[in-house]
């Protein structure tokens, strides 16, 4: 779960995730039929094909296994299978990162029945060549939290250029996942709104660092644009199209929206100006983020988690429900609250004091149903 730094690791910037006490757990079986045999406890559906030819356009959790099963592909043992059971207690479809477990999962459970070394600082990048292969162009937050996490920590993580550490949570401090009632899909409208998000973080790149001679890197990315002090998203045009910053810099467009699956419509509009500031706004606040927990100053904690809903909300990640839910366990004592994950529906993280916890936990089941949890940091893959 995403303790702050939302929709910034596409664009290499920093963020601060933590494990939670929910697991996603995998029972194997290595074969030697060259097949893949998966099933799962929460969702119908048997899947079986061969790993020398995996389903060309497997449908819902299946595309996970495939893709995970096909980022070990050039290392597998000849000949060999495995069969799958998939359970746990972890919520699906919620943002607490569920499809990127799966995929970290299944392919460190393939490598052990498979007799393959896998480091566990690998896991995070062939876990994202897995995903983005299925059409979803997100950044490495999620699976290199679930691979590095330690308990009673968060992580921070950088990525230009890559580095990690944890953040120890203070023992006067709660933090509490509280579910919207409306799930984050993984397809169709929301995967374009993600993606839109994703070229319109490339384009800002360009736009304020090719000016001035910098080399903002393919895929463009807003790291070197903040590195090079030239982060300012108000010089931005509100809305622009890849067609036209391709054409006002000189630049090959498909630089801008070119994925690993599939390719970015050059002509649709992006919203450069607003999501730039929100990409921009929240690096800086995962600084001040970490300072606020290392200083144990958690009421500035929870201003920032404030700060940086209303910058999503702006940013057009967040719902109605979600903004119901936030302001609910505010109301009820939280320091803050904010959506959690890319947003779109599903959970919402919010800090508070130990004695306010069990108030906070009964304002978010009031406003949403539920389920609401206190969440506590722990070790990542085991």
């Amino acid at each position: 779960m995403n303790l702050i730094g939302e929709h910034t690791d596409y664009s290499l910037l920093p963020v601060m995730p933590l494990a939670i006490d929910r697991h996603l757990a995998i029972w194997a079986a290595g074969t030697a039929d060259g097949r893949l045999i998966a099933e799962s406890i929460e969702f119908e559906g048997r899947i079986e094909f061969e790993l020398d030819a995996p389903p060309s356009a497997p449908g819902g959790w299946h595309r996970y296994l495939a893709a995970a099963a096909a980022a070990l592909a050039e290392r597998r043992p000849r000949g060999a299978g495995a069969r799958l059971l998939v359970g746990g207690d972890l919520p699906s479809t919620g943002g607490l990162s569920s499809s990127s477990a799966l995929s970290v999962g299944v392919i460190a459970t393939l490598a052990r029945v498979w007799g393959i070394d896998v480091a566990a600082d690998e896991l995070p990048g062939l876990a994202i060549s897995a995903e983005r292969s299925i059409g979803v162009e997100g950044g490495m937050m999620d699976q290199t939290v679930i691979a590095l996490a330690r308990a009673g920590h968060a992580l921070r993580i950088d990525f230009d250029p890559p580095a990690t550490r944890g953040v120890p949570i203070p023992a006067d401090l709660s933090i509490v996942a509280a579910y919207s009632g409306t799930p984050a899909p993984k397809g169709g409208a929301a995967n374009l709104a993600y993606n839109t998000r994703v070229v319109a973080c490339r384009a800002a790149a360009l736009l304020l660092g090719v000016p001035h001679g910098l080399d903002v890197a393919d895929p463009p990315v807003l790291s070197k644009v903040v590195a090079a002090g030239l982060a300012d998203a108000d010089a931005l045009p509100e809305t622009t199209t890849a067609d036209d910053v391709a054409a006002i810099l000189g630049v090959n467009v498909e630089r801008v929206v070119s994925m690993t699956a599939g390719r970015f419509d050059p002509a649709a509009e992006l919203p450069v100006r607003i999501v730039a500031r929100h990409v921009i706004g929240e690096a800086a606040r995962v600084d001040r983020a970490e300072e606020a927990l290392r200083d144990g100053s958690l009421e500035r904690l929870g201003a920032l988690l404030d700060a940086s809903h209303a910058s999503l909300r702006a940013f057009g990640a967040s719902s109605p429900a979600l903004d119901a839910l936030v302001a609910a366990m505010r109301s009820a004592g939280a320091w803050g609250a904010r959506l959690t994950g890319a947003g779109f529906g599903g959970y919402a993280v919010a800090v508070c004091a130990p004695d306010a916890t069990a108030a906070v936990i009964g304002a978010a089941r009031s406003a949403t149903g539920g389920p609401a949890f206190e969440v506590i940091a722990s070790d990542g893959v085991g």
